[in-house]
């Protein structure tokens, strides 16, 4: 019997050829969830686009509290109208600086909007470089995800040390959102039964990372019960950053060495429902 294993593509609706090239994976069957950015301007539209995959793939809220502009006004938290970048949002929440009821209105707001193109709740709840672990933030998004029927998965980025030293991929990165996951289930207590179990595809995001075939071997390698695969496909030509990955993520998940993958290590693609929970 082959193990079940989420893959979930984020950044739905940042650019328009991110969301063609999720949507494509999606209509084919090559992912089994994707996170949407209901801040961004292109999610009216990129929304309705994802009709006819709403019974392939789950799909959920890519809350977005950095770099882009908000959909509340936000006079702390943003002040041009413009989300922090992440270190400065890290700084504020270790600080305590951050603006907890800015922050909670803008990510109800982003569920609101998700459901307003969608007709339904977000079936899944993550977060743009994952900020929904943060402190401060994660009491938020899990208060807003208990209220919500029916009740989304909330990604967990918690992985086991030995398995993050295990594959050498952005050790560092991986470690620290490791233990910030950690928190994340403590905080959840009976809650994070509606949370995965383990969770890889963190790299560098750079070409320097060398090829993403060889990195996805490893991001397959050792899978929990309810694993987490996240991945960011793209276009090479888009403006988006890292464009080049996101490229090269496309052109693996869409070609046969994926499949073979796969394969070889007895996995298939699952939406959250089907992993064994």
């Amino acid at each position: 019997m082959k193990q079940a294993i989420v893959l979930c593509a984020d950044d739905y609706a940042h650019t328009g050829p991110i969301s063609r090239a999720i949507l494509d994976l999606a209509a084919n069957k090559r992912i089994s969830a994707l996170s949407c950015m209901t801040a961004s301007p292109h999610w009216p539209e990129h929304g309705r686009w994802l009709k006819d995959v709403r019974d392939t793939v789950d799909i959920g809220l890519h809350i977005t509290l950095v770099d882009e502009a908000p959909l509340t006004r936000m006079p702390k938290t943003a002040p041009r109208g413009r989300l922090p970048d992440i270190g400065a949002l890290i700084m504020k929440c270790y600080l305590g600086q951050i603006d907890l009821g800015e922050i909670d209105a803008e990510i109800r707001a982003q569920e609101a909007a998700f459901e307003a193109v969608m007709g339904f709740p977000p079936q899944h709840i993550d977060g743009h470089l994952h900020t929904h672990v943060l402190p401060g933030i994660r009491g938020l998004v899990l208060t807003m995800a208990h209220a919500l029927n029916p009740r989304p998965w909330v990604r967990n980025v918690a992985e086991r040390l030995s398995l993050i030293l295990k594959r050498g991929v952005a050790v560092p990165k991986a470690s620290f959102l490791a233990a910030l996951g950690t928190a994340f289930a403590r905080e959840a207590g009976m809650s994070n039964d509606m949370m995965n179990d383990g969770f890889s595809g963190i790299y560098g995001f750079s070409p320097a990372d060398g090829d993403y075939g060889v990195l996805f071997e490893k991001f397959a390698a050792a899978t929990a019960r309810r694993h987490v695969i996240l991945c960011h496909p793209g276009t090479a030509e888009d403006i988006a950053a890292h464009a080049t990955m996101r490229g090269a993520e496309y052109a693996f998940l869409r070609g046969g060495a994926f499949l073979d993958s796969l394969a070889s290590r007895n996995l298939q693609v699952a939406r959250f429902s089907e992993t064994g929970a």
